[in-house]
């Protein structure tokens, strides 16, 4: 049997669900045969991507090809991560063509020029995100990041989400001002708030399932 599409999750768990959450419900299906044949390998031991990037942490290319080939065993036509950090090692990504990477920072900056090409936009992820500038590859792109005091608080609302606190308080503490047309999220655990705040913000979880939806050929619930 072969699966459309293979999510490698567990970066972190509650991310992973939200991004299948967000798959189910943007389908347009009226019957569960109608929805996407998906397999989710929730490998939690991915070492920490951030702590790889610039604390001399534990390299995650590894267990990253290793859970693309258990997808590729699996008979995955298709695959998306729930991590953006993740993708600064998209380069090192073994895939023999018999899988094909949906890469979300790809598919959110093309939706971004397409759709706010002169707004603001400010970045909120994790550091490893921010310091890679993973999204400052479209210089058409009005594209920043916050201040060094931001950025530290950021880090503990990813850190304390996925230690299971509630930071929904603290995250809309930033997003709810005018300094920025757009707050992007950026990493997979402020996905989680999305619907309880009140700032302008934009989710990259959001348009990776829009668009793994779509390459994998199914249309969009109106």
């Amino acid at each position: 049997m072969r699966y459309k599409l293979g999510i490698l999750g567990g970066m972190g768990p509650l991310a992973t669900c939200a991004l299948y959450e967000k798959i189910i419900k943007n389908t347009d299906a009226s019957c569960d045969q109608e929805h996407l044949e998906m397999c989710i390998l929730n490998n939690c031991m991915i070492p920490d991507r951030t702590k790889a990037i610039f604390d001399n942490g534990e390299n995650p290319v590894d267990k990253l090809n290793e859970g693309i080939q258990k997808l590729i065993e699996i008979g995955c036509e298709y695959f998306i991560i729930p991590c953006n950090t993740a993708h600064y090692f998209a380069k090192d990504f073994i895939l023999d063509n018999k899988i094909k990477f949906i890469n979300m920072i790809d598919e959110t900056l093309k939706y971004l020029k397409d759709n706010y090409p002169y707004n603001s936009i400010c970045v909120l992820a994790t550091t490893g995100t921010v310091n890679t500038k993973l999204y400052s590859q479209d210089k058409d792109l009005k594209v920043y990041y916050p201040c060094e005091m931001v950025q530290q608080e950021v880090m503990k609302i990813i850190y304390q989400t996925k230690s299971g606190k509630n930071m929904e308080k603290e995250l809309n503490n930033i997003v709810n001002n005018n300094k920025y047309d757009i707050y992007l999220l950026a990493c997979t655990e402020l996905s989680i708030y999305k619907y309880n705040l009140k700032g302008n913000v934009i989710d990259a979880l959001d348009i990776l399932a829009i668009s793994a939806i779509k390459k994998c050929g199914k249309a969009i619930k109106k």
